[in-house]
């Protein structure tokens, strides 16, 4: 049954992807034939007829705290209803009628395409008494260098100064501007032509614009963004900063590749135990292999490909090989795929499958000829849709993730991750099922592209002889795109492969021990850290369009928890020593797996007697004299103390004075193993984060803006849902942080040892945050980030408090009074407080970046 299963799903994923191949050739625009005269009456806007229209433009320039300087404008053309084509304009925006008098409006001829014009909607028309009322809405960005129009802007971008250019369409040449206004932002000025009739609160308004005598702008505006802007708008995408920014991730990557495949070396030659088990074995040797893999991918992918892309560009005098740029770069994911899915050891099956969907793919690229592709596999002016670009995407994604997927598999198996019995990975069954997501990552991928085509492309006259061999050379354009970034994109997520493996090792090092650590031991303590800055540490993308710096952020990440952990070699509970004598051992080495029992029972009676104490100072006992000494003498017994394997007769210590026998229980944790603490915070962090990863998606993605660029990106719905899943990874990663270093944090309460993480965690943020202050660019939703991760480990932290006494659960009637009883009326009203003051300060915050002003900076 199970088979037949398979075969079904097989058939089914087959028939989707065959299905794919055959829309994406034809779900261009259909059109039908028109006659000859119609496409020439188009063209007639009877221009003559226009020059009664009234017209008025707005262009507001964005330049508060955002990486890219934007730009939103908008511009009113009021048309008389003796207009011939007026009345269109009332029609469905689909209509060829209603287009052609659009075209007429808002387009030149020979100047219908706008690759960087953005549209938050289709124009809004109206109808007036005697006029026709159109609203054209356009966004754009100050990203490349060059000159593109927006609206009926011409914009163009130079290293030290940026032109605004309003040059009216050619219908409206001869149409009266009532009211034309500039906003820059902020920025200064150094020419403006002609002389506004009024200027004032940042603005430049000019009223009564009369057609000119001679051809030319209405108006133009040169600014002087600042040096960061002018940096990020000249350089960020030229061919030496690509390479540049590219050999700066490439250290990150390579960096934390090396210190894995150090720890993975000092774990075969340090063993935990006595002898290196048969777990620790295959964990640390499959850890030293990714590391390995991982550097290997690192300069494969981030730096040779970037710089074969870029090289044709940065040199002046190149090999004729190396000018097809996208060739290379395709040629060496496809090698960078299967060296991926090679070295996780798959099975013969697996390993055919990847070899001949690599050659497949690959030969695409290697011999476009053979398909009838040009060598830059772009077709200029095609007559008909080549379907071995799908199939070239198709393969390329198809070992990507075949690969991660094997990986994947691999590190959890060899780490005891999984059953022993876990069958591998099969083609019959995983390299089948792998097309499903193929086969809706390259769907939304080619509507992405209609989405793309249908935006830079809506005014274009679908009847036009060479509309098809350009909307063919669009989408040819973007598929071969796709291609090229896929291995980035894939490459860019394998930090989860990191992750696993870290976590794996740790697991076989813990179960390699007869008698268990207090704490995790030194090594432990750098794999736990580099596990803090790959999975859970906020790292700062760019500066002012440069990645140079990304190497440093490794650094500080590691740096950060090693501080913490200083930080509690001196004040966590359990590094105290124990009263009573010279040589008294520290409270944490006198707790033992069996003795933990023993703990959790005098911490409750601890408890009980408090509330004892408390009932007589309220005078509920009769004989308070006697039953206070008794009380205080039992008290005083719990803090006494003999050391762990101490004989009968050896010498008792006792607790320092600022601590109590509930501190030392709740310092220890709820489980004797440290790992059994991590995996259960780990497990609660990710339950308590999953309101908070739909937070923090909403407000990176719920803006109409933001959903609009998403909906025309190639990778927009997988990044939303790669966003999600990245933050709850995140949630759990620093859940098993905290509860693998619970007994080394300072703090009695968890909210309290939860703090010292998150405060590792913020201070990156704020050194983050103050590059971009310098760099003048937003901290994007950081703030909510930190707000969020401090509420999601503070629950973390008193749900392990809680998980401490769980014996004691069926005996209150609900968990808040067993919670209340932990904490005492004190602790307990004071952690409230705290808890209501954090939902208050990221409520707040919430407000601020949903606002009108700071949303904003949410992009």
């Amino acid at each position: 049954m199970r088979t037949a299963g398979v075969r079904r799903a097989g058939r089914c994923a087959a028939l989707l992807l065959a299905g794919l191949v055959w829309w994406s050739g034809a779900c261009g625009p259909a059109h039908a034939e028109v006659p000859a005269g119609t496409r020439a009456a188009s063209a007639d806007c009877h221009t003559e007829r226009l020059t009664a229209a009234r017209t008025e433009a707005t262009l507001r320039i964005d330049n508060r705290a955002q990486s890219l300087v934007d730009a939103v404008g908008t511009m009113t053309v009021r048309v008389p209803v003796s207009w011939p084509y007026a009345g269109a304009l009332l029609l469905s925006e689909n209509s060829a009628d209603h287009q052609r008098a659009m075209r007429c409006l808002l387009r030149s001829p020979g100047a219908v395409l706008r690759l960087r014009e953005y549209r938050p909607h289709s124009p809004q028309v109206t109808a007036e008494a005697s006029w026709v009322k159109v609203r054209y809405d356009t966004l754009f960005e100050f990203q490349d260098s060059g000159t593109f129009p927006v609206g009926p802007w011409v914009i163009n971008v130079q290293s030290k100064r940026w032109t605004l250019a309003l040059v009216p369409p050619r219908a409206l040449e001869g149409a009266h501007w009532d009211r034309v206004e500039i906003d820059p932002g902020g920025l200064d000025t150094s020419q403006v032509t002609p002389p506004p009739s009024q200027a004032g609160h940042g603005r430049l308004v000019w009223n009564g614009l009369a057609p000119p005598a001679t051809p030319g702008p209405r108006v133009t505006v040169q600014l002087m963004p600042p040096w960061q802007r002018a940096w990020v708008a000249r350089f960020a995408s030229s061919a030496p900063w690509v390479t540049a920014n590219a050999a700066g991730m490439t250290t990150w990557w390579l960096g934390a590749a090396a210190i894995i495949v150090f720890a993975a070396l000092r774990a075969r030659r340090q063993p935990v135990g006595p002898g290196l088990t048969e777990l620790e074995e295959s964990s640390s040797t499959s850890l030293l292999r990714w590391g390995v893999m991982k550097a290997v991918l690192g300069v494969l992918i981030l730096l040779l490909y970037r710089m074969v892309a870029s090289s044709t560009k940065a040199l002046k005098i190149a090999p004729t090989w190396l000018q097809d740029n996208f060739r290379w770069p395709i040629l060496i994911g496809f090698l960078a795929g299967w060296a991926l899915a090679v070295t996780a050891r798959p099975r013969k099956s697996m390993l055919a499958a990847t070899t001949v969907v690599t050659l497949a793919g690959g030969l695409v690229a290697a011999a476009p000829t053979l398909f009838g592709l040009p060598p830059q596999l772009l077709p200029k002016n095609p007559a008909s849709f080549d379907g071995a670009l799908v199939v070239m995407a198709a393969a390329m994604l198809w070992l990507w993730l075949a690969g991660i997927a094997l990986w994947s598999w691999t590190l959890a198996h060899d780490g005891g991750l999984l059953r022993p019995t876990a069958a591998p990975l099969r083609l019959r069954r995983a390299g089948i099922w792998l097309i499903v997501p193929t086969a809706l990552l390259l769907g939304w991928a080619v509507w992405a592209s209609q989405r793309h085509w249908q935006r830079i492309s809506w005014l274009s006259d679908r009847h036009a002889p060479g509309y098809d061999a350009q909307y063919l050379a669009s989408f040819s354009k973007d598929l071969v795109n796709y291609t090229g970034e896929l291995a980035t994109w894939c490459y860019s997520h394998t930090w989860v492969l990191t992750g696993i493996a870290v976590v794996a090792l740790l697991r076989a090092r813990d179960l390699a021990l007869t008698v268990p650590y207090a704490s995790p031991a030194k090594l432990d303590r750098l794999l736990l850290a580099v596990f803090f800055a790959v999975v859970v540490a906020w790292r700062q993308g760019s500066y002012a369009g440069s990645q140079l710096l990304a190497s440093l952020w490794l650094v500080l990440d590691i740096a950060a928890l090693y501080g913490l952990l200083a930080v509690g070699q001196r004040r966590a509970v359990l590094v105290q020593r124990f009263e009573g004598g010279p040589h008294a051992p520290a409270l944490g080495e006198s707790i033992t797996e069996t003795g933990l029992t023993d703990l959790i029972a005098r911490a409750r009676r601890y408890r009980e007697l408090i509330g004892v104490l408390r009932g007589l100072d309220q005078g509920q006992h009769p004989d308070t004299t006697s039953t206070r000494h008794a009380v205080e003498k039992e008290l005083s017994r719990l803090h006494h103390w003999r050391p762990q394997g101490g004989a009968r007769g050896a010498p008792r210590f006792w607790l320092p004075g600022e601590i109590t026998v509930v501190d030392v229980a709740l310092s220890w944790g709820p489980y004797a193993k440290w790992w059994d603490n991590a995996r259960r915070a780990a497990l609660l962090a990710a339950g308590f984060g999953l309101p908070g990863s739909v937070i923090l998606v909403w407000s990176l993605y719920g803006s109409e803006r933001a959903w609009m660029r998403q909906k025309q990106s190639l990778f927009g719905l997988p990044d939303i849902v790669w966003a999600f899943f990245s933050w709850e990874l995140a949630w759990a990663g620093a859940g098993l942080v905290l509860g693998a270093l619970w007994r080394l944090l300072p703090g009695r309460r968890g909210p309290a040892r939860a703090l010292g993480l998150v405060i590792a965690y913020a201070l990156l943020v704020a050194l983050g945050s103050l590059g971009n202050l310098v760099t003048y660019q937003g901290v994007g939703n950081v703030t909510v980030g930190a707000s969020l991760t401090l509420l999601v480990l503070t629950l973390t932290g008193i749900a392990m408090d809680l998980e401490t006494f769980r014996s004691e659960r069926r005996l209150w009637p609900s968990r808040v009074q067993l919670l209340l009883s932990i904490y005492q009326m004190r602790s307990f009203s004071a952690q409230i407080a705290y808890l209501l003051v954090q939902v208050v300060a990221l409520l707040t915050v919430l407000r601020f970046f949903i606002s009108p002003e700071g949303g904003r900076m949410l992009k």
